[in-house]
C-alpha cells in the first residue's frame, strides 16, 4: 500500500513530520518497507508566461525559439524548444532555468547546463510532463492555469512534492488500504487529536429522480447506495490529482474514474461510475444465471457462474459485482449522466468469483478484506462533490441507500485486571483516548472495565483479547517492562495424542532415526509415482499451485521425495521415520442416527500414522554391506510396538492386499491381537524404478491410534527356579509355507510348559527335495514347580511336530 505523506498531512490537520510519521506507523504495527522524497527538484522550476515564438536562427528542423517571461523583467528570456505545438501567449508553462533538474529520456535525473543547440544557447528548457517527473505523457509542454509568471512551481501547487510511504498491510487490517485509516493510527500512536474530515454532500439541483435499485440477495449485498449526477463533462484530471493517482500505482484515466479512484485510496471505499444513459432501470444486484454472458471492461468475455454476485439493468449483466465494472456501460468521453455505485459486498463471494475468473483489482483487493459498512453512504457523497469539483455537473434527485441488511452494533468489554494479566503491565493512562482516537466509541467506562462499541471499518476487532492488543500496540510495545513472569509446576502434563507423538518420537531417534517433516499437500504426479489411485484422493478446491493440489493420503509419498532428494546428493543410507496425520475421506454409514453423526463429523479423516522409512545398505562392520530388506523393517516395527504395546506381541500375517507402495510378495501386515494396526514390506519395484531409486528400501506404516488401543500393561510374574529344557527340531517344509505359522502351530501345540519357539536356521541345499526347504526350530520347556524330565519334553516336542505334520505334510529330519 502506498500512502502520500502530504494527504496524511491534510487529512490529520498537521504537520509531525515524514521521521515522526513513519516511526509511528512502524511502533503501531504496520510496518514500513520504503519512504521516497518526490518532486523536490520541482522547486526550481519556474512558470513563464509565452511571449513569442521566432524559427530557429539556423533553420533547424523542428526546433523553434521561444521568448517567455519568467518573472525576471525586461524583455524575458529566448529558449530553444522542440515541442510540435507551442502555446499561444500569453499560456503559463513550465520554465526549468540553467541549474535546474529535469529527467531525461531513461528516466535518469540531469543537471541543466547552458548548452548551444544548432549554434543557438538556449538558457534552459520548456518543460513536458514526464521531463518533470509528473506523468508519462511527452506530447506537448505542459500549462497550467491559475499562476504567475516567475513563481516556482511548487508554490504554485505545494502538493507536487511529497514523500511517498510504502507499507506492508496485512489482511486483517482493510482499514490501512485507505488513508484515513492510516491516519487514525498515526494520531493515536503521537497522542494528535483526530477528528475525519467531513464529508460534504454534493451539490444538488433538486430536480430529477434517482436511479430505481433492487438488491435481491441481501446476505450478499447487504447496503448499496447510488447517486445520479447530471451535467458532467468528461477530460482530464487537474495536474495535482493526475500527479497524486500515479505516485500511488493508479494510472490516471479521466476526471470520472479518478474521482472514484481518488476517494478509495483516501477512504478505503471501491466505487464504481456507470453512464447512466446506457443503462436501463431498474439496476439489480443479483445472482448471476448459469451461464450467462458478461464482457468485463478490460474485454475478456466470461461465462458467468451461479455463485457469482452481479449488478444487472433490465436486459444485461453491466458489472461483476466488487471486481470489475462491464465494458459497455463504463464512463466515456460522451458521457453526461452518471450513476455513482458505493456498496458492502460480502467478502468471501467477492473472493471466489475474482479467483474463478483470474481478477486482483484494486476493488476485490478491498472487499475481500471487507470494507466499512457504515461508511458506504459517505463514501458516495464524498465521490460524487468530487465528481462534480473535477467534472462539473450536479447530483440530480435524493441519495439512494438501499439498506436491506442492518446489522447490530458489536459492543465489547475490556475488562483492566485482565489486560494487566495478559500484557504484564498497567493499563496506560490514556487508554480510553487511544480507544476513541481509533474510532471506537466508549460507551460506559467503570473502575475496571470499558464497554466500547467496535465500528464497521474494523472487522478485525471481534473479542476483548483484540482490544487489548489494540490498547497496548497503540501504547507502544516498547513501553512494556520486561520482567521475568512466576512460573509454578503444573499440575499435569500433556495429555492424549501429543504425549503419543513424543513419545513414539523418543523411541525411533532411540533406536537411530532421523525424523522427517513433509507437507501435508502433494502434487498428483508424486502420488502417482507411489501407485496411489486419483479416485480416492482429496483434492482442494482452490490450490496455490499444481505442485501442492492433494491431501497426503500417506505419509510415504512425501518420504519418498525425501529419500529420492538424499540419493541424488549422494547419501544412499537413509533411516527416517514421520509421524503426523494423513487425510482420508469420510467413510459414514447413511440412514438414522449414522445420517445425523456424518453431519455433525469433519468430511475427513485424519488418523495419525508413524511411518518409518530405511533405504540403502544396514549397518556392517566386518563384513561386505548389503541393503536392508523386509526384516529390518519387521525389526523396526517390533522395536516400537515392544516400548507402545505393553505385553502385546506383535505377529506379522502375509496374506490381504498389500498398500499401493508395497511389493506384492515381500511384505505383511502387522497384527495386535488379531487386529491389523499396519503394514511393513519392501518398496515396490514399480515405486523404485519411477523415483530411480537404486538402493533396497523398506517401509513401515502404523497407525498409532490403533497401537494404542492394542495396549496391554505387563504383568508381573515371579521367574522361576528350575532350569529351562531346549529342543531342536528340524522340519522338512514345502517353499510356501510360511514360517510363522508353523512356528505358531509348535507353539499352541506343544502344551503349557512350552515358554517360547523360535526359528533359528534355514536351510536350502541340492540334496534335498524340489520345491523344500529345512527350517530349523527351538522349543523351550520350563516348569515353576520342579526340573522336567527328557520324557516329557520329548512327548511334547513329539506332539507338536506331529502337529506340524498332520497340518503342512512337513517331514521330520
Amino acid at each position: 500500500m502506498l500512502i502520500s505523506y502530504k494527504w496524511l498531512q491534510e487529512i490529520l490537520g498537521a504537520d509531525p513530520g515524514v521521521d515522526a510519521v513513519t516511526s509511528a506507523l512502524g511502533r503501531g504495527g504496520l510496518e514500513v518497507d520504503r519512504v521516497t522524497h518526490v518532486g523536490a527538484a520541482l522547486r526550481s522550476v519556474v512558470l513563464a508566461s509565452v511571449v513569442a515564438t521566432r524559427p530557429h536562427p539556423a533553420g533547424k528542423k523542428g526546433l523553434t525559439v521561444v521568448r517567455v517571461d519568467a518573472g525576471g523583467g525586461g524583455e524575458g528570456v529566448e529558449v530553444a524548444c522542440g515541442a510540435p505545438v507551442i502555446p499561444a501567449a500569453p499560456a503559463l508553462v513550465c520554465y526549468a532555468p540553467v541549474g535546474a533538474q529535469v529527467l531525461d529520456r531513461t528516466g535518469a535525473l540531469v543537471t541543466l547546463t547552458e548548452k548551444a543547440v544548432a549554434g543557438f544557447t538556449s538558457p534552459g528548457m520548456l518543460c513536458a510532463e514526464d521531463e518533470l517527473g509528473l506523468g508519462s505523457s511527452h506530447e506537448g509542454l505542459l500549462t497550467v492555469e491559475g499562476g504567475r509568471p516567475g513563481q516556482s512551481l511548487l508554490d504554485w501547487e505545494p502538493r507536487l512534492e511529497d514523500w511517498i510511504i510504502e507499507l506492508s498491510v496485512t489482511p486483517n487490517r482493510p482499514d490501512a488500504l485507505g488513508h484515513l485509516g492510516v491516519a487514525r493510527d498515526v494520531a493515536a500512536v503521537l497522542g494528535l487529536p483526530f477528528r475525519p474530515p467531513a464529508v460534504a454532500a454534493a451539490r444538488a439541483n433538486g430536480a430529477g429522480a434517482p436511479a430505481a435499485v433492487e438488491v435481491r440477495d441481501g446476505d450478499r449485498c447487504p447496503r448499496y447506495d447510488g447517486q445520479v449526477i447530471e451535467g458532467v463533462g468528461v477530460g482530464p484530471s487537474p495536474l495535482w490529482a493526475r500527479v497524486r493517482l500515479g505516485r500511488l500505482g493508479v494510472r490516471p484515466i479521466t476526471n470520472i474514474v479518478d474521482a472514484t479512484n481518488l476517494v478509495m485510496l483516501e477512504r478505503g471505499q471501491p466505487l464504481h461510475a456507470f453512464d447512466l444513459d446506457t443503462l436501463r432501470l431498474p439496476i439489480e444486484i443479483r445472482r448471476a444465471k448459469a451461464g450467462e454472458a458478461f464482457v468485463a471492461l478490460d474485454g475478456q468475455k466470461l461465462s458467468l457462474d451461479e455463485d457469482d454476485l452481479v449488478i444487472a439493468d433490465a436486459d444485461r449483466v453491466v458489472a461483476l459485482a466488487g471486481v470489475i465494472g462491464g465494458a459497455d456501460s463504463g464512463v466515456t468521453a460522451t458521457t453526461r449522466r452518471v450513476f455513482l455505485e458505493s456498496a458492502y459486498f460480502e467478502p468471501r463471494g467477492i473472493r471466489r468469483s475474482a479467483r474463478r475468473y483470474g481478477f486482483h483489482t484494486e476493488a476485490s483487493h478491498r472487499f475481500e478484506r471487507e470494507v466499512d459498512l457504515s461508511g458506504v453512504p459517505l463514501s458516495r457523497d464524498r465521490g460524487s462533490a468530487l465528481i462534480c469539483e473535477l467534472a462539473g455537473g450536479e447530483a440530480a434527485g435524493e441519495p439512494i441507500d438501499a439498506y436491506v441488511a442492518p446489522r447490530a452494533p458489536r459492543r465489547l468489554t475490556l475488562r483492566l485486571p485482565r489486560y494487566q494479566r495478559i500484557i504484564g503491565a498497567e493499563v496506560p493512562a490514556r487508554a480510553r483516548e487511544i480507544l476513541e482516537t481509533l474510532g471506537l466509541s466508549v460507551l460506559e467506562q467503570k473502575a475496571d472495565r470499558l464497554l466500547v462499541e467496535v465500528p464497521e471499518h474494523r472487522p478485525d476487532i471481534a473479542e476483548e483479547i483484540d482490544l487489548i492488543e489494540e490498547v497496548a500496540r497503540i501504547a507502544g510495545y516498547d513501553q512494556i517492562p520486561s520482567r521475568l513472569p512466576r512460573v509454578g509446576a503444573a499440575p499435569a502434563g500433556a495429555r492424549g495424542d501429543y504425549r503419543l507423538r513424543r513419545r513414539v518420537r523418543q523411541i525411533c531417534t532411540g533406536i537411530g532415526l532421523h525424523e522427517a517433516v513433509t507437507y501435508s499437500f502433494l502434487s498428483p504426479q508424486e502420488l502417482k509415482a507411489a501407485r496411489y489411485d486419483d479416485g480416492s484422493l482429496l483434492r482442494l478446491l482452490n490450490p496455490l499451485s499444481e505442485e501442492k493440489s492433494v491431501m497426503r493420503p500417506s505419509l510415504v509419498p512425501g518420504l519418498l521425495t525425501v529419500v529420492q532428494r538424499s540419493q541424488r546428493y549422494n547419501v544412499p543410507r537413509v533411516r527416517l521415520f514421520e509421524v503426523s496425520q494423513v487425510f482420508l475421506p469420510w467413510q459414514g454409514e447413511a440412514g438414522g442416527a449414522s445420517q445425523l453423526a456424518r453431519v455433525e463429523r469433519p468430511p475427513v479423516n485424519e488418523p495419525t500414522r508413524l511411518t518409518i522409512f530405511l533405504a540403502g545398505p544396514r549397518d556392517s562392520y566386518l563384513t561386505r554391506p548389503e541393503d536392508v530388506d523386509f526384516y529390518d523393517g519387521k525389526g523396526a516395527v517390533e522395536a516400537v510396538i515392544a516400548e507402545l504395546a505393553g505385553s502385546v506381541t506383535p505377529a506379522f500375517d502375509l496374506s490381504g492386499e498389500p498398500p499401493p507402495w508395497a511389493h506384492p510378495k515381500k511384505g505383511a501386515r502387522v497384527l495386535l491381537d488379531g487386529r491389523e494396526v499396519g503394514y511393513v514390506a519392501e518398496l515396490h519395484p514399480d515405486v523404485r524404478e519411477a523415483l530411480e531409486i537404486t538402493s533396497g528400501a523398506v517401509v513401515a506404516e502404523l497407525d498409532l491410534a490403533a497401537v494404542a488401543a492394542a495396549y496391554k500393561a505387563p504383568v508381573a510374574a515371579k521367574p522361576s527356579r528350575f532350569p529351562a529344557m531346549r529342543h531342536d527340531v528340524a522340519l522338512l517344509l514345502p517353499l510356501d509355507v510360511p514360517a510363522g505359522e508353523v512356528l505358531e502351530v509348535l507353539r499352541t501345540t506343544a502344551g503349557e510348559r512350552c515358554e517360547k519357539v523360535e526359528m533359528f536356521d534355514r536351510y536350502r541345499g541340492e540334496e534335498l527335495p524340489a520345491g523344500t526347504h529345512s527350517l530349523g526350530f527351538a522349543l523351550w520347556f520350563r516348569s515353576a514347580e520342579r526340573t522336567l524330565t527328557d520324557d516329557e519334553v520329548d512327548k511334547w516336542t513329539k506332539a507338536a511336530v506331529d502337529a506340524a505334520k498332520a497340518r503342512f505334510g512337513a517331514q521330520q529330519r
